[in-house]
């Protein structure tokens, strides 16, 4: 026997239902100070802020590229 329950929920009910706190005004908060910097020309704060973001995003490749080569050349990835 299988039973399947579908549960139509908003996100807000789902953050309600979980217990998880509602994060949407840090997140407004933070996308508008984003483009208030973005349209005052100060790319060098924006860019301090995503580095952290994007060293890990470029490593995170990283590793998948060494996987990657390892499974098609039959080799261990590379550390």
């Amino acid at each position: 026997m299988k039973i399947t329950i579908d549960v139509d929920l908003s996100p807000q009910e789902a953050r309600e239902l979980m217990g998880w706190p509602d994060m949407s005004k840090l997140h407004e908060t933070t996308i508008r100070m984003v483009t208030e910097q973005l349209q005052s020309g100060n790319q060098e704060a924006v860019m301090s802020m995503l580095k952290p973001y994007l060293d890990g995003s470029q490593q995170a490749f990283s590793f998948y590229k060494n996987m990657m080569e390892g499974l098609t050349t039959g080799n261990s990835p590379k550390k």
